[in-house]
């Protein structure tokens, strides 16, 4: 014998959908409307650089030193940051996706190069030497 929906059943579907949908709608609204977004480049835990991103069709290349003949070359545009190339093996820095939003990163780890995006959100106090 087989029982039939009942209203609860449909109701908690519901809310489970709705949650899940939520939930990937305030993800993807996320870092949105940020202004003053930077990229900071460490190599082994040492911030090497620090760089505005470019406004327009503006863009700018960066080439990181990891030493001992390990480097990355990064490409910095309005739409966001991505590595060209790398001297790493295995290049999965290179064909990671472009970051645009404060708190996404590239990390190249065998030349140890983290690239992320740090930036505020409008009306929102900068952050402090502790807080990042």
């Amino acid at each position: 014998m087989k029982i039939p929906f009942r209203i609860g059943d449909v109701l908690v579907y519901l809310f489970i959908i709705l949650l899940v949908v939520g939930s990937f709608a305030g993800l993807s609204w996320m870092g949105r409307g940020s202004e003053h977004n930077q990229v900071i480049i460490e190599v082994d835990n040492t911030i090497w650089g620090t760089y505005d991103l470019p406004m327009g069709e503006d863009t700018r290349e960066i080439l990181v030193d990891a030493g001992d003949g390990l480097y990355n070359q990064l490409i910095l545009t309005s739409v966001g940051v991505s590595i060209r190339e790398a001297s790493c093996p295995d290049q999965l820095c290179v064909t990671a996706a472009k970051i645009n939003r404060p708190g996404q990163t590239i990390v190249c780890l065998p030349n140890k190069v983290v690239v992320r995006i740090i930036g505020n959100q409008e009306g929102e106090a900068p952050l402090d030497d502790i807080a990042s």
